[in-house]
């Protein structure tokens, strides 16, 4: 795992939660609390992607951040660790109040935490943990752990007694695919099993590929565990030039295209945690924070929610 790090690229339907960590729940209040006009902050965000659960992000931040009286500052990486480091260094130069990292990859954030740390600037981060927790502000985490336990599960209680061939496609080696893989695998039960496991490194045109393949070496497979729901897409779009609408997906995103997709039976499952929440708990976490408001969790697990055509309608909006 180790020397898959620096390719360990961080999206949200991947984000991370190690197990190490004391992490509460917390939801999103629906209106946030504003920030004094005589102590109006400053929050610089330094965004990893431009991919759809990254907008929806920023979008949500920069909603809050209006509502809560608060500038926000944005910085887009597009998903290059060192312009990821030069980022956090220009909000630093700016002298923000603190700065928010949705990270590129594990390296990228480890070496970011030090410079912010040496400028005696809090740091705050999106999706993912995996640092000592004594040197940030806070976090938002998605629980990966929980999305892989949910899904396998789900699985297990779907094959029942019946044997069944399982295939994983990935977002990338390392960090979060890693701990969701781990914990999907664990929750499998005795009569799945898994005869495939590839990344397609987040990317939808991609997994359309890994699918293919998949289908010419395991062409008995039931289930199909992706990553996220826009991979998801590429392996049914690769399933059904296929002709195989008898594969099981279960997926994690919560989109409106994943929720559509779960409605018309094109997705078995998909595990809700979205964007908009991620974004909105962000700056209210941030500003609590720095005021040292009481009740304000240090890092925060963003609510998620297993998704089925039984409950699709009854899913939260994914963006703003």
């Amino acid at each position: 795992m180790a020397g898959h790090r620096v390719q360990a690229t961080l999206a949200v339907a991947s984000a991370l939660l190690l197990s190490a960590c004391s992490v509460s729940t917390s939801t999103t209040s629906t209106e946030a609390a504003a920030v004094d006009p005589g102590n109006r902050l400053t929050i610089g965000f330094v965004n990893g992607n431009t991919i759809e659960f990254h907008t929806c992000l920023q979008k949500s931040m920069q909603a809050r951040a209006d509502s809560a009286n608060v500038d926000l500052l944005v910085a887009q990486s597009a998903m290059d660790p060192a312009k990821e480091l030069s980022n956090i260094d220009d909000m630093i130069a700016k002298k923000v109040d603190a700065v928010v990292v949705q990270t590129v990859n594990i390296d990228a954030l480890e070496g970011g935490v030090a410079r912010a740390n040496r400028a005696g600037v809090p740091i705050f981060l999106t999706s993912v943990a995996a640092v000592d927790q004594s040197k940030i502000l806070g976090a938002v985490v998605t629980d990966v752990k929980k999305v892989g336990q949910e899904l396998g599960e789900w699985i297990a209680e779907d094959t029942g007694d019946t044997s069944a061939d399982v295939a994983v496609i990935g977002g990338a080696p390392g960090a979060a695919a890693d701990l969701m893989n781990d914990a999907f695998k664990a929750n499998l039960g005795s009569h799945a099993k898994v005869v495939f496991d590839q990344p397609a490194l987040w990317q939808r045109a991609k997994a359309q590929d890994v699918a293919e393949n998949l289908l010419q070496a395991h062409p008995k497979v039931k289930y199909v565990f992706v990553h996220n729901e826009d991979m998801a897409l590429g392996a049914l779009a690769a399933f059904k030039s296929a002709g195989r609408t008898d594969i099981k997906i279960v997926t994690n995103g919560g989109s409106d295209a994943g929720l559509q997709a779960v409605r018309n039976g094109e997705f078995a499952a998909t595990v809700s945690n979205t964007p908009r929440s991620v974004g909105e708990m962000a700056i209210d976490n941030v500003v609590g924070l720095l005021q040292k408001k009481e009740g304000v969790t240090k890092v925060a697990t963003v609510p998620d929610m297993l998704v089925t055509r039984d409950n699709a309608d009854e899913a939260p909006p994914y963006c703003l």
